[in-house]
């Protein structure tokens, strides 16, 4: 007997998730049948005795669908729900990665250190994965908006940091925190990884029956943590620092939570040794982009937030000038420029938040030099003829003002680049 047998869903959104949450279900031994906005307008479902719904991750929680569903007495759930159930029935061992920064990398650096499947959030959506015949691990990348009122219960889950992101989406920073405390409230045992950058209230949300596993890069405890040069976990060595091929300091807090993840799901020293030793930057993430008019061209188009700027910024050389700006999340800049390292000379302010982004700047910086434009290129160009030897893209704003996503934001900001070193 399979997991969905006589049940019967209708999925709201017709991108990946949604194509895959359907093929899932209908896999399994349910029905789905897949609907979408009319021109922007909600269109009723005229049958209304589905079992439940599965809404895409991209559907705000004051749609017209959960009100819908709410209604009716419908279920709502997600794509990632669907998987973590097909998932527990095949007998497959889950990790559920989340966090404001550093997911993509933390759920590559488990996978690896499994021999798991990395899904979800990443790109491969995690109920085409369960899917596979295969008895791998999944490790799953959720984005809070897959969490919101989920019910999943991993077998480790990690919460890699907590700042503020995405509080227009969920309406509050509270609702924020809660949809990432989420991903282990349902957990009636393993273990909930917990990394170091998680701001004071982030957790005031978090109930949970999982053992609380800790990191720290500053002193030992009962988790992974830095000692003489090792990543050690509870009181043993895993592995010198130096293995690890990712800089910067924000890429340490990742790897412990990786190894805190990965030792709660039994891997041995040698294989996270080797996964350290061969880790690869994501894409759009502080990746050089090129040389061109006498600078270093950074792209951290995933820089999509205050923390992953500033994250950004350290990992830099020599003065910097910064493009910021895009489509805000009630993004607070002030947080930015209070801290900003004073090697950033310029910064170019584009898109939506462009003005925002000014007038942050002129009250707490008012020497900096501060030009507002309207999109990416002529960000691009000004950039161009500033004096800093660095020009680092890391916007802290989503894409969606101009580009359908941050990497296509930094597939462009690359193409521009060369084309002022092929004009030189």
């Amino acid at each position: 007997m399979s997991i969905f047998d006589g049940k019967r869903f209708f999925v709201y959104g017709n991108g990946a998730s949604g194509k895959a949450a359907a093929h899932a279900i209908k896999k399994h031994g349910g029905k789905a049948k897949i609907y979408t906005d009319d021109c922007g307008r909600f269109v009723a479902p005229l049958d209304k005795s589905y079992d439940g719904a599965v809404i895409s991750p991209g559907v705000r929680p004051n749609h017209a669908v959960y009100a819908y569903c709410a209604e009716h007495g419908i279920k709502a759930v997600g794509e990632a729900e669907i998987g973590f159930a097909i998932a527990k029935s095949a007998g497959r061992k889950t990790v559920g990665i989340t966090g404001t920064n550093g997911k993509t990398t933390t759920t590559r650096l488990i996978a690896d250190m499994l021999g798991g499947v990395a899904c979800g959030n990443i790109g491969y959506p995690l109920s085409a994965a369960a899917c596979e015949k295969s008895t791998a691990p999944l490790v799953c990348e959720l984005s809070s908006f897959q969490l919101y009122n989920a019910n999943i219960s991993p077998d480790v889950a990690v919460i890699t940091n907590m700042a503020s992101d995405h509080a227009d989406w969920h309406g509050g920073i509270e609702n924020y925190h809660a949809a990432k405390c989420n991903i282990a409230a349902n957990m009636d045992g393993g273990y909930l990884v917990l990394g170091e950058d998680i701001t004071v209230g982030a957790l005031d949300a978090l109930h949970t029956n999982a053992q609380i596993v800790w990191c720290s890069s500053s002193r030992v405890c009962d988790g992974a943590y830095l000692l003489d040069g090792y990543f050690q976990f509870d009181g043993n060595r895993v592995c010198p620092t130096d293995y690890l091929r990712l800089s910067g300091a924000h890429n340490i807090k990742n790897a412990l939570c990786a190894i805190a993840a990965a030792k709660c799901m039994g891997a041995d020293n040698s294989a996270i040794l080797a996964a350290m030793s061969s880790a690869e930057a994501s894409p759009h993430r502080n990746e050089v982009a090129g040389r061109a008019c006498g600078k270093l061209w950074i792209d951290d188009s995933k820089g999509t937030n205050v923390s992953a700027c500033l994250a950004a910024i350290e990992l830099t050389v020599g003065t910097v000038c910064l493009i910021l700006g895009g489509r805000g999340k009630d993004t607070d800049f002030n947080e930015l420029f209070d801290v900003l390292d004073s090697r950033v000379t310029s910064v170019v302010a584009m898109g939506e938040t462009a003005q925002a982004v000014r007038d942050c700047a002129c009250k707490a910086k008012p020497d900096l030099k501060v030009t507002v434009v309207n999109c990416l290129s002529d960000a691009v160009r000004v950039a161009a003829t500033s004096d800093a030897e660095t020009v680092l893209l890391s916007p802290a704003c989503a894409s969606f003002d101009e580009f359908r996503s941050y990497s296509e934001r930094g597939e462009f900001f690359k193409a521009e680049v060369r084309a002022l070193s092929e004009h030189e």
